[in-house]
């Protein structure tokens, strides 16, 4: 009966406050990013600031690249990571039309109900 045995690549002492640091830069980034992205949408920002959002995002993806190099990722995994960083891209938005569109059809209906 085979074991089944899980291969890890080794990193070297080396690169550990590397990919740390990657890893945390990560989520710090992606989170500035939410944030920026958020207060531009709810007008709490100047429309100008979506650009310091895109910087953010792409020092996201830039870290979430390093620490792929870093942990010696497979070319599957590195593609699935580069995918979540399109798909983290994309999510504020998709989530602010999702609101606005209920936002409006809720009014909508309170308009229908007040007007019967």
């Amino acid at each position: 009966m085979l074991t089944p045995t899980l291969v890890r690549p080794i990193i070297a002492s080396s690169d550990f406050l590397g990919v740390f640091l990657a890893g945390a830069f990560v989520i710090i980034f992606g989170a500035f990013y939410a944030m920026t992205v958020t207060l531009v949408k709810l007008k709490k920002l100047q429309k100008w600031y979506i650009f310091l959002a895109f910087l953010f995002w792409g020092l996201q993806v830039y870290s979430m690249f390093y620490l792929g190099v870093k942990i010696h990722s497979k070319p599957f995994t590195f593609k699935a990571m580069m995918i979540v960083m399109i798909a983290y891209l994309m999510m504020p938005y998709i989530y602010f039309r999702i609101i606005s569109k209920s936002e409006e059809r809720y009014k909508d209906e309170k308009k229908e109900s007040k007007n019967v």
